[in-house]
């Protein structure tokens, strides 16, 4: 009879452990897709690795191929994915956003003239336009232009804006700023006011829907220990000094 019972208990405790590792289960690590485009996704990064931490959990980046990331994701093949703009949950029902920005994006516009005032999206109709393809917020808000370029990536947009080739490059500010230091560039600037700010986030897989508010919490909590704006003087500010 011990023994009959000892073997259930066993049963039940090893059933209970499956269960909740299936699905909602505390990870201990997890696997996070973020592309290293610019400084920026370094310093998201970072902060991924500090929040989880914080919470007992280990981070390893993940490169999909491209186009593949997001999908991955709302597949719970992979974690999570970032940063990403606000809203992506209507069109990837199984992605659970952590509810605090870990920065903005500033979307705007480069150039090498002087001459040359952008103010808004609707500014860009008189102008030749060039930005990298792919960019889905210049795809749907650059609809009337002199001329529009899309192109492979930073080098061949900054070299067509250096030759003269375009009036304007857009890309996000410090993606461009950082691109214009690697390169040796002089001469070019980003024009102000930004075309868009836009809030970025973390995403992750729905089975873990219960540890992002808890990650937003550690988030929060960065900000205000002066850890965040410790991280962002190291990897950002050299970038944007000027």
């Amino acid at each position: 009879m011990v023994k009959k019972i000892s073997f259930m208990t066993a049963a039940l405790i090893l059933g209970a452990f499956f269960l909740t590792s299936a699905d909602g289960a505390e990870p201990n690590r997890l696997r996070i897709n973020c592309t290293l485009h610019s400084p920026y996704e370094i310093f998201f990064f970072r902060l991924v690795e500090e929040v989880c931490s914080r919470n007992h959990i280990t981070v390893e980046r993940h490169t999909p191929p491209v186009g593949r990331s997001l999908i991955r994701v709302d597949q719970c093949i992979d974690d999570g994915d970032g940063p990403r703009i606000l809203g992506l949950e209507t069109t990837y029902p199984n992605l659970v956003r952590v509810p605090e920005p870990f920065g903005d994006f500033v979307f705007g516009a480069f150039a090498k003239s002087g001459d040359i005032a952008v103010e808004g999206w609707s500014s860009l109709e008189s102008l030749n336009v060039a930005y990298i393809h792919g960019w889905k917020i210049f795809d749907a808000q650059v609809t009337a232009a002199k001329s529009i370029t899309k192109v492979r990536n930073k080098d061949l947009l900054f070299g067509l804006l250096e030759a003269g080739r375009t009036d304007v490059a857009l890309i996000t500010r410090l993606a461009g700023y950082a691109e214009i230091q690697r390169l040796g560039l002089t001469g070019i600037r980003f024009i102000e006011p930004p075309l868009a700010v836009e809030p970025n986030f973390l995403y992750l897989c729905k089975k873990h829907r219960e540890l992002a508010p808890r990650l937003a919490r550690t988030l929060r909590d960065l900000k205000r220990d002066g850890t965040y704006r410790r991280i962002y003087g190291e990897i950002i500010s050299p970038y944007l000094s000027d």
